[in-house]
């Protein structure tokens, strides 16, 4: 066990480094992310989560495409639609989330309630925007328990806000090798011009996602409103901590409000049903539903997206409907 913490530890530590020092060198959008429920007063079940994220510069020369992308995303790319006249792009992102029990004081199993789990990945993805149509991809390799980390981050993030102790990491979903991949697709519905030089519009969007960490199928509406929404376009996203390259196709100053609502189906969920070393009771909860409501501001090569975000429950025998967390991101390009 400690070998596998100790290598997944060196090799984000590698991956993250390489990324910051080819940052200069590319002209592209970085963006940190951090999720946490403390938003809603509440500390359990999705807690937190952190999100290091890149994404080139839009390629638009069609025959220059294949010579632009880096030879470990042709493959990816190969798996999106061609379109005339979009912009392309891809990216890599590491992040790590985490997931506990209702009550964190109990030091001893919870048997009727979610585990601790905690997640750690490294995911590249390929996108093709256009001003009604946008598709995007990613394949993420990642790994659970003490490997994670999760214990680690958790305990400082609540002894620097003086938070309450959680005191059952000791029984934390096991350690295990995860992969995943997942598709989105977004479709403009209706756009309209509003009042001074900004649109509304309404889009539909399906995203899939198939692994042995969670395996999952949505449809949602989403509802935007501000300026530079059509070279904007699918570059909000309900994959976690994706965002498309958006400093790069505004004005110096923007705004763009934004809501949405989807509705899905959970096939598995190893943060609930992976190995454990005490008898669990706690069955994935299948039918899923979510909302979000959030903004972002954009400023020369500078911006921020929060949002507020609810979510049905995620095991059958959980006693609150819905739970929610905050999502702030910062968004700055090089």
């Amino acid at each position: 066990m400690l070998y596998f913490q100790f290598f997944f530890a060196k090799l984000f530590l590698l991956v993250a480094c390489t990324l910051f020092v080819l940052a200069p060198a590319l002209a592209s959008q970085w963006h940190a992310q951090i999720e946490n429920d403390a938003t809603f007063a509440q500390d359990g079940n999705y807690t937190n989560a952190l999100a290091l994220g890149w994404e080139s510069a839009p390629i638009t020369d069609l025959t220059l495409r294949q010579q632009k992308l880096p030879l470990w995303f042709h493959w990816q790319h190969a798996f999106l639609i061609s379109q005339r006249n979009s912009q392309n792009s891809y990216g890599i992102k590491l992040n790590q989330r985490m997931w506990t029990p209702n009550e964190i004081k109990i030091t001893s199993p919870q048997p009727y309630d979610r585990p601790y789990a905690g997640l750690l990945q490294l995911e590249s993805h390929t996108s093709s925007y256009k001003s009604n149509y946008a598709q995007k991809n990613w394949f993420a390799i990642g790994v659970t328990g003490p490997a994670s980390g999760a214990k680690q981050v958790q305990k400082y993030i609540h002894d620097w806000r003086d938070a309450s102790k959680p005191k059952g990491w000791s029984y934390q979903i096991e350690q295990q090798l995860t992969v995943q991949l997942a598709y989105e697709v977004d479709t403009l519905l209706y756009r309209q011009a509003s009042i001074a030089n900004t649109d509304w519009e309404i889009s539909g969007y399906s995203h899939i996602e198939l692994g042995n960490f969670r395996s999952q199928a949505d449809l949602g509406l989403m509802l935007r409103w501000g300026s530079n929404l059509a070279n904007t376009f699918g570059r909000l996203s309900s994959h976690y901590a994706q965002l498309g390259n958006i400093t790069s196709q505004v004005d110096s100053s923007a705004i763009i409000a934004y809501t949405k609502v989807q509705r899905g189906y959970r096939f598995n969920d190893l943060s609930i049903e992976g190995d454990l070393p005490y008898q669990s009771y706690v069955k994935v909860q299948h039918q899923q539903a979510k909302v979000a409501l959030g903004f972002i501001w954009s400023l020369s090569s500078f911006a921020i997206d929060w949002s507020f975000n609810g979510y049905t429950k995620d095991y059958t025998s959980d006693a609150k409907t819905w739970h929610g967390y905050g999502s702030l991101s910062l968004i700055w390009s090089m």
